[in-house]
């Protein structure tokens, strides 16, 4: 019997064990397909398939029109693979390949400059710059001291040594007018009134300026004195209208009253002049604070670690730069025609100085021995075909062997086939095999371009959005997304990251389906 609950135990036990790692593995899988970011040799390709046939001649054209500056063939000829035959004008494409070359080397020695970092020549400047604006802060600092306490200092003497003249009980609790005159007895009222709220402003307004450093908040302070000093010219305006009202008589004379308006006017004058060096001061202050964080920042800035974003950022529009250059030079060889293989000029048409045209075959090469392959290339893909370019061929007929060839001539007139538009394009081998026979199938790949040592993803997980190419990462459990700047793409489907990602980044290509 105990065996028997054993048994039954061990069986739960090895059920649950398996049911609990089914489950965990259910809800521990990654909800996508991912990919790794890798760093490689990417080639795109051009593809088609053509018969072989023998060649005749290669009948080479200019791709547009334009002016010939340069023949250099003559019929009868022998010329090497390579060679110079016709020319058009290319004097504008020289001079963009030469501005844009020199945007290149500019932004080239900006990213090194930046990569780097500033020299100590440079940093002992900015060191300098910093120490200098810190010291002329101080200096800024202490005299808005002076200033602020100046503004209290005119304010305290226009109202306790010149202003008090009128009261009687001035610093009191109940300050009064002198009672020989006849005053407006709202007046009267409102300036004894302001004269005891004065006292207390001043009083506090002391222990504010008593205390104030070089750490201290300065816009406090100013915004203090600014809002004290209003309140005591105010004041003083009340006080000038008093006195200026006053007439002689039996208990005050025309002296004192010249004397007290004398004193009131210099009282508004002090207090005007302290508040005017107070503004000055303070706009002062504001030019060394800012000049201060300018300096500081330059410093910061040149004794900083070159951050990735920065670099990165060089990198994309150095890239940028070199991919409007290589338009710009496959335009200016467009302009140029060069013997494909070494072969035997039979036919040379026009003259220098005339306009040429794409219809025109402007020289024509017997090839010699070597086959050629014939090949229709759909319009979208022509576009990065050049004269040149190599390839690779295979042939069902020849096995898994691959032999090479590059382009020879490309026809500029169109050929319509099912209603699609293709353009001729020939291949001529570079070696004689005779296992190759004319009317054999080949399968050809023309490389257009190629990348070294560069990063390339699937070309699903780059998506476009708003002008903008993106990808996904997926990292820690967490989706982010990221602007990535891209090159080239290959017909397997991957294509060259410039700028955005790192080597081993696991990108996005979609989400998996819901496990069962």
């Amino acid at each position: 019997m105990n065996k028997k609950i054993l048994f039954i135990v061990s069986g739960l036990i090895v059920v649950f064990a398996v049911g609990g790692i089914f489950f965990m593995q259910r809800f521990s899988a990654t909800p996508y397909t991912l990919a790794v970011t890798k760093r490689g040799k990417i080639v795109q390709e051009v593809s088609a398939s053509g018969k072989v046939e023998s060649p005749t001649q290669i009948d080479l054209r200019f791709k547009g029109s334009g002016k010939l500056i340069s023949l250099n063939a003559r019929v009868g000829e022998k010329v090497s693979v390579g060679k110079l035959l016709a020319k058009q004008d290319t004097t504008q494409l020289d001079a963009q390949v030469k501005e844009m070359q020199s945007g290149i080397d500019l932004q080239r020695a900006k990213l090194n400059q930046l990569l780097s970092g500033a020299s100590s020549e440079d940093v002992t400047i900015s060191e300098t710059a910093l120490l200098n604006a810190e010291q002329a802060l101080f200096g800024a600092k202490k005299n808005m001291i002076d200033r602020l306490q100046g503004v209290y200092t005119k304010s305290d003497d226009a109202i306790r040594a010149r202003a008090d003249q009128l009261f009687d009980n001035p610093k009191t609790s109940n300050p009064q007018l002198v009672s020989s005159f006849a005053y407006d007895m709202r007046l009267e009222n409102e300036m004894e009134a302001e004269r005891f709220r004065i006292e207390a402003m001043l009083n506090e307004w002391f222990e504010n300026v008593d205390t104030i450093l070089v750490e201290s908040d300065f816009i406090l302070a100013t915004t203090l004195a600014k809002k004290n000093a209003a309140q005591v010219k105010a004041f003083l305006t009340s006080a000038a209208f008093v006195v200026n009202t006053l007439t002689p008589n039996s208990n005050i004379n025309q002296t004192t009253i010249d004397k007290w308006k004398a004193d009131i006017s210099t009282a508004r004058t002090n207090v005007d002049t302290a508040v005017s060096n107070l503004l000055v001061a303070e706009e002062n202050l504001q030019t060394k604070e800012s000049a201060f964080t300018t300096a500081k920042n330059q410093l910061a800035l040149k004794t900083a670690p070159v951050r990735s974003s920065d670099v990165a950022v060089y990198q994309a529009q150095i890239a940028q730069a070199e991919s409007s250059l290589a338009r710009i030079e496959a335009q200016r060889r467009d302009l140029i025609i060069y013997a494909p293989i070494s072969s035997l000029v039979t036919r040379v048409s026009g003259e220098v100085g005339e306009m040429v045209g794409a219809d025109m075959v402007v020289v024509s090469l017997a090839t010699g021995g070597a086959l050629q392959i014939r090949l229709n290339v759909v319009e979208d893909k022509i576009v990065n075909v050049r004269i040149g370019q190599k390839a690779r061929i295979t042939f069902d007929a020849i096995g898994d062997e691959e032999f090479s060839g590059k382009v020879v001539a490309i026809d500029p007139v169109e050929t319509i086939i099912g209603g699609a538009v293709y353009y001729q394009t020939t291949i001529l081998f570079d070696t004689v095999d005779e296992r190759i026979r004319s009317g054999m199938t080949a399968n050809v790949w023309i490389n257009t371009a190629v990348s070294e040592e560069v990063l390339f993803v699937p070309a699903s997980a780059v998506q476009s959005n708003d002008g903008k190419k993106m990808v996904q990462t997926f990292s820690d459990g967490r989706v982010v997304k990221k602007e990535v700047h891209t090159g080239i793409e290959n017909d397997a489907g991957m294509i060259e990251i410039i700028s955005g990602l790192s080597e081993g980044e696991q990108v996005i290509l979609g989400a998996n389906k819901k496990q069962k």
